[in-house]
């Protein structure tokens, strides 16, 4: 499942009420294919794996019998959630049935109900899902009614279908260009592209490609050039994040092994090296000092507490008016994550970049400073604050969601992926994405409302919006991704 779909999931289960008989009815169909094909071939115990990659292949071919997509499909299939670990705990068949594949099935479902509502290109799936008796009469009913409620506010049935084409359009785009991608990590000199391939590698994980694409020459090169990499660049900035910290990304998604002492040996010469170069790291080299601290995190250095002092050590002068006016919207957010990260609450400092950041919001746009442009990277910041703050609904009166996808269908036209390609525009596509997941996998009521209200007719809002219960127990059995409240993460 693309990320974006999770809050259009969500809005379609808290209005239709039968959607649970739907899926219990989906549930029949394939444990009765995949226990009749196992019986028939009479197939010995296997393991977990094995048994899984078995039950794929069948439920591969019954999707197939019912009209979906080959293609499709077979991008389905390398979702790393089929991946299991060692923390899944699987006893049986039916366990593994429902924690791991019955899940995306209900997504695959979900998607085609969804383009039902805006279009005609999947009513002869649904018809044909109709005469396997997947629908009964009150499902049925509720479907239609839905679907006339949409043809009857066109513009809201053009926001849907412009929000969901997205994730097509984005994956068309990127195996389009899977060549061109590829060709990246072969250069000469990879570390002058590892920050774009750390960016574009983010935006092919989003959408649950990694799999598509072949990484080989990464795996080679990041353990076998380690000080060609483990550098830190002038002019970081959270488009650009340090090389160091992009192939230790790289590295920890890739499951690559480093060496430990090496990188750990780098991180604290280059503690050494910001606290000599600036006099406050915190707001003159804020993005340096985040990555630097997410790199220690994830690496379990834990850096003593008059360390973390010297870091985040500031004089008052530089939360004067005057000096923050010139500091970017989301650097101004990155140093109220690093409070949050370090549980530090300096007031006086924090109070002082909110009322900034009060003067970046508008209902134009969210803007990087106080008068230059509207920037992706600022709504995602702004997003994340108000999420982290837990003040989300001071959002609820702006259209974030039209500025975000107007802006991706403008940048996805004119980018071109490839050793030249536009760093800003790839950044900007890759931060409008990042506002989208924060807008799907963050499961409030605000969030939950303000995809509703763009995407869906009054009576869809009303009833989203009367409910006390968000996420139902018994229709929550589509994949639920999280986000981290403090780093921003992605949570499976």
């Amino acid at each position: 499942m693309c990320m974006i779909y999770q809050g259009v999931f969500n809005i379609l289960s808290l209005y239709l009420d039968e959607l649970d008989v739907f899926y219990d009815k989906i549930d029949r169909y394939f444990m009765d294919k995949i226990t009749s094909v196992r019986l028939n071939k009479n197939l010995k115990r296997l393991k977990n794996e094995e048994t899984l990659e078995d039950i794929l292949k069948i439920i591969k071919g019954e999707l197939m019998k019912l009209g979906f997509d080959s293609l499709d499909l077979e991008n389905r299939m390398m979702d790393p959630f089929f991946e299991l670990s060692s923390e899944d705990s699987i006893r049986n068949l039916n366990d593994l049935y429902n924690k791991k594949v019955a899940p995306i099935i209900y997504e695959i479902f979900l998607e085609k109900i969804v383009d039902y509502l805006v279009g005609v290109k999947s009513i002869p799936i649904m018809l044909n899902l109709k005469s396997k008796g997947f629908f009964d009469l009150g499902f049925i009913i509720e479907l239609r009614n839905l679907k006339n409620l949409m043809d009857a506010f066109p513009e809201k049935k053009e926001n849907l279908n412009h929000y969901i084409s997205l994730s097509e359009k984005i994956t068309d785009k990127l195996i389009q260009n899977k060549e061109s991608i590829e060709n990246l990590e072969a250069l000469d000199e990879p570390q002058d592209k590892l920050q774009l391939i750390y960016l574009i590698y983010r935006i092919i994980s989003f959408f649950h490609l990694e799999k598509r694409f072949d990484f080989s020459h990464m795996k080679e090169y990041l353990p076998n050039n380690m000080k060609d990499w483990m550098t830190s660049i002038p002019l970081v900035t959270l488009k650009n994040p340090d090389l160091y910290y992009c192939g230790l990304f790289l590295a920890k998604n890739l499951n690559i092994d480093l060496e430990r002492d090496t990188v750990k040996e780098y991180l604290l010469e280059l503690y050494e090296e910001g606290t000599d170069e600036f006099e406050a790291p915190l707001v003159e080299a804020t993005d340096g000092l985040y990555y630097f601290l997410k790199s220690t995190q994830d690496l379990g250095l834990w850096l003593k507490h008059y360390q973390i002092a010297r870091l985040v050590e500031t004089d008052d002068e530089y939360f004067d008016p005057s000096y923050l006016k010139n500091l970017e919207t989301s650097q101004l957010v990155v140093i109220l994550k690093i409070y949050n990260m370090l549980d530090m609450k300096d007031q006086q400092h924090i109070n002082a970049i909110l009322e900034e950041i009060e003067t970046r919001v508008t209902p134009e746009g969210i803007f990087q400073y106080r008068d230059s442009f509207i920037s992706s990277e600022a709504t995602y910041y702004i997003i994340f604050l108000n999420y982290m703050r837990s003040t989300l609904d001071k959002l609820q009166d702006y259209n974030l969601l039209g500025i975000i996808i107007s802006r991706i269908y403008r940048n996805l036209e004119i980018l071109d992926f490839s050793a030249n390609m536009n760093f800003d525009l790839l950044s900007e596509l890759f931060y409008s994405l990042e506002s989208l997941k924060l807008f799907n996998c963050i499961e409030t009521k605000e969030m939950i409302i303000h995809l509703a209200k763009f995407l869906f007719p009054q009576e869809v809002v009303n009833k989203v919006t009367n409910t006390k219960e968000l996420i139902k127990p018994k229709k929550a059995r589509f994949r639920h991704l999280k986000v981290n409240k403090i780093t921003g993460e992605t949570i499976y």
